[in-house]
């Protein structure tokens, strides 16, 4: 499966889909750091780690019989090679396709049998492997990851069917305008000379010529102790987990893991544009800003901005559906390890008319600033969005492995205790720093002229 910064994990058992979306959480044994913000969605939570390098969070959440296991492995499209484009997305599709202890299948339907569901993610910095299942059978859940993660096989004729899957799935990509044409297009153009621009599925001619030993050795040096995370968050007991995990990891060796150079995000100084022809029936438009979230602040203060633009009922950008200029219409912020992106996307049939009108809404944010009551509501929304967060076993667990990985969850606690302390002041100039209405990349996929 590939990612980017929307969930498109494949549809779930009903009653684990009901579980999961209403599991509150029960704080438990361990305290938060002294600087952690009490409230934070992930505390309690206990973190150790082994001696060949692996980190381990556990949080137990009591409330429903329900367990998830996140592995996430510090690798993704960024570390490609141009003549390896598309590997990691193909090393992930292989490791439920069979170990030394389990013929091809039997991964999957060991956690199907106790009415689990198991799926893997790749994205441009991570790759994450996920299995949830009645709390009752985490034992096994956690020996099947384990055994996934280090002794997968890379049986020749998996390989080969799966290089077949990948190809088809950058076929149907390509035909979908937002996923694809916008916002994959428009990471690779916004961060042009760096390589969050790599493609996170590669292309035919790379994938063709990726090889089992090609696999293999990305795998190993990659998939090591040291440059991976393990969240257990449910119904669970801290102390056996920790226990099963050590025991299950104890003979893996760490690698050598150099650390990725810090990315220089070039700065844009015009508006770039770029257009392309579909047999669609409206315009897609995605407006890019790079923006470089080291500041956990500013991250906070450009996630308000973005509920302001698109995400609540005042939002700013809401007033162009009564105007007619759009059937959709929303703003994101999108961090990785070191470099982000804000973006707005829009579907339209007049995007000559809708994209001075953004223009305008920019730059009033920037010039007149916002207002108390708009501050208020943003945050609540932000609040809202946590809560709902923590009330989902999966979604912790993927969280917690994700920012663990791509620098700690402390980080992430300072950013919630940051959208506390943020003023007016601070969004008006994070609008003004890193959303600047002259500065940005734009696609438009149009249909195709008539002639």
């Amino acid at each position: 499966m590939i990612y980017l910064f929307l969930n498109t994990y494949k549809k779930l058992n009903s009653t684990i889909i009901f579980i999961l979306l209403f599991v509150p959480i029960f704080q438990t044994i361990f305290s938060p750091p002294s600087f952690a913000s009490e409230n934070s969605i992930f505390t309690p939570y206990t973190k150790v780690t082994l001696e060949n390098g692996l980190t381990i969070i556990v949080k137990e959440v009591h409330s429903a019989p329900i367990a998830a296991i996140d592995i996430r492995v510090a690798v993704g499209a960024i570390n490609e090679s141009p003549n390896q484009a598309g590997i990691s997305h193909f090393v992930e599709h292989m490791l439920f396709k069979g170990t030394e202890r389990r013929g091809v299948g039997e991964i999957t339907r060991e956690i199907k049998a106790v009415g689990g569901i198991l799926n893997a993610e790749t994205g441009l910095d991570t790759t994450n492997y996920f299995v949830v299942v009645p709390s009752e059978y985490l034992e096994l859940a956690i020996d099947v990851e384990a055994d996934a993660i280090q002794h997968s096989t890379f049986d020749p004729s998996e390989i080969d069917r799966e290089r077949k899957v990948i190809l088809e799935d950058i076929r149907i990509h390509q035909d979908r305008p937002f996923d694809t044409l916008g916002r994959l297009m428009m990471i690779e153009k916004v961060f042009a000379g760096t390589p969050y621009a790599n493609s996170l599925v590669g292309n035919p001619e790379t994938l063709n010529n990726i090889n089992r030993e090609t696999l293999l050795a990305y795998y190993r040096k990659h998939y090591v102790p040291n440059n991976m995370v393990v969240a257990v968050v449910g119904d669970v007991n801290t102390k056996q987990v920790l226990n099963q995990l050590t025991e299950l990891f104890k003979d893996f060796k760490p690698g050598d893991i150099e650390p990725f150079p810090a990315v220089n995000l070039p700065k844009l100084k015009e508006i770039k544009r770029i257009e392309i022809e579909k047999d669609v029936q409206q315009s897609y438009i995605y407006l890019g800003f790079p923006a470089p979230l080291k500041n956990s602040k500013d991250s906070a203060a450009l996630g308000v901005l973005r509920v302001l633009l698109g995400g609540c009922k005042s939002a700013k950008l809401n007033p162009l559906y009564g105007e007619g200029l759009v059937s959709n219409i929303f703003a994101e912020s999108i961090t990785f390890r070191d470099i982000g992106l804000f973006a707005i996307y829009a579907e339209t049939q007049n995007p000559s008319l809708l994209e001075p009108r953004i223009q305008s809404i920019l730059r009033r944010i920037i010039e007149d600033g916002v207002t108390d009551k708009e501050m208020a509501l943003a945050k609540a929304v932000l609040q809202a969005n946590f809560a709902f967060d923590a009330e989902r076993v999966l979604t912790l667990a993927c969280l917690m492995s994700s920012f663990e990985v791509n620098g700690s969850i402390e980080d992430r606690m300072e950013y919630e205790r940051h959208l506390q302390e943020i003023t007016k002041g601070d969004v008006q100039r994070v609008a003004r720093e890193y959303v600047n209405p002259k500065h940005y990349t734009i696609i438009t996929v149009k249909p195709r002229e008539v002639k």
